[in-house]
C-alpha cells in the first residue's frame, strides 16, 4: 500500500533561495501532501563535497517549522559506478544533510546500466562503503532506476545486500526506458514492487530523446510539442497506464509515493488534481485522461 504521498521541490526552482523553499513548503502543505522531496543541490548546503554548517543550520530551521515529512533527492550527476572520488564524498554529505533534517530516505540515481562488470562492481563497493554511515542514521538509501530497467537496478540493490539500501522505482523513467511497451513495463513493475521502498510518479509518452533531435529534450517547450523525453508531466497527460500499474502497486508495494512534476510554471494548477488522482489510484481507482 501507499503509506504517504509526497511531491518534489525541483533543484532549479530553488536556486539557493530560502524564501522559495518556505513558499513551496507552505504551498504543498496547504494542498495536502504528506511529505516533500528536498534537493540539497538547490539549497547550497554542500560546496566542494563538504557540508556548509551555517547554511545547513538555517535550512534545518526552515524545515523544522513545517509539518511535512521529508525525503532527500541526491544530486543527479553523482554516479558511484564512475571513478570520481568526489561522487562518494558528495553522497556521503547528502546523507549527513538528510540525517540532520530527519529525512526518511536519500535518493541515489543508479549509475551502472548493463555496461562493464567493472562499473557494476565499483558501484556496489561504493554503496557498501556508505552502509556504516547509514546504519548510524534513521535514513534509508534508495537506488532509483534512470536509464535502467527495474531488473538491472534490483541487481545493484541485491548485490549490496544491506537492509537500509533499498529499491526506488521511478515509474516515468521505466516507461521511457521501455519505449512505451506496456506489457514489459508492467512485468518490470511486478518484478520490483515487493522490494521497493519508494515510488516516483510522473507521466510521459514513452518516447526517448533519440527518437527525435536531442536538442528537443533540452528545450522543454519543444519537447512537450513532440512528446519526447523525460517530461515529468502530471498524471493523465501522457501515455503511462496508471490504472494497470496501480493494480500491481496496491497488491505488492508498501512505502512512499512521490509525485515528481518539475515545471510549476506550466503545471502548478494541475498539482491538486494530480494529488487526488494519486489518492484514488492508491485505493484501486482510475485516472481521467487529459
Amino acid at each position: 500500500m501507499v503509506r504517504a504521498i509526497g511531491i518534489n521541490i525541483d533543484t532549479k526552482r530553488l536556486s539557493g533561495s530560502e524564501e522559495k523553499l518556505k513558499e513551496e513548503l507552505e504551498k504543498f502543505e496547504r494542498v495536502g501532501f504528506d511529505c516533500v522531496e528536498i534537493p540539497p543541490a538547490g539549497l547550497d548546503v554542500i560546496f566542494n563535497g563538504e557540508i556548509v554548517p551555517e547554511r545547513l543550520s538555517r535550512i534545518a530551521q526552515v524545515l523544522k517549522r513545517s509539518n511535512l515529512k521529508f525525503t532527500v533527492h541526491g544530486p543527479d550527476p553523482v554516479d558511484l559506478s564512475s571513478d570520481r572520488k568526489e561522487d562518494l564524498q558528495i553522497l556521503s554529505a547528502t546523507i549527513d544533510f538528510a540525517s540532520t533534517i530527519g529525512a526518511q530516505t536519500v535518493v541515489y540515481h543508479c549509475g551502472w546500466c548493463d555496461e562493464s562488470e567493472d562499473k557494476k562492481s565499483r558501484e556496489v563497493e561504493n554503496l557498501k562503503r556508505l552502509c556504516d554511515k547509514i546504519e548510524k542514521t534513521n535514513v534509508c538509501l534508495v537506488v532509483e532506476n534512470t536509464k535502467q530497467t527495474v531488473e538491472q537496478t534490483l541487481q545493484i540493490v541485491t548485490s549490496v545486500n544491506h537492509p537500509k539500501v533499498k529499491l526506488l522505482i521511478d515509474v516515468g523513467h521505466l516507461f521511457l526506458r521501455l519505449r512505451g511497451n506496456e506489457e514489459e513495463f508492467l512485468r518490470q513493475l511486478s518484478l520490483g514492487l515487493s522490494d521497493a521502498f519508494e515510488l516516483h510518479v510522473h507521466d510521459n509518452f514513452g518516447k526517448p530523446e533519440d527518437d527525435a533531435e536531442r536538442s528537443l529534450s533540452r528545450e522543454l517547450h519543444f519537447a512537450y510539442l513532440y512528446g519526447v523525453g523525460d517530461l515529468h508531466l502530471p498524471l493523465g497527460l501522457g501515455k503511462i497506464p496508471f490504472e494497470r500499474a496501480f493494480d500491481l502497486v496496491n497488491e505488492k508495494f508498501d512505502g512512499i509515493a512521490v509525485l515528481e512534476i518539475n515545471d510549476l510554471n506550466r503545471f502548478e494548477r494541475d498539482i491538486p488534481e494530480a494529488l487526488e488522482k494519486l489518492k484514488i489510484l492508491s485505493k484501486t481507482g482510475g485516472v481521467r485522461r487529459a
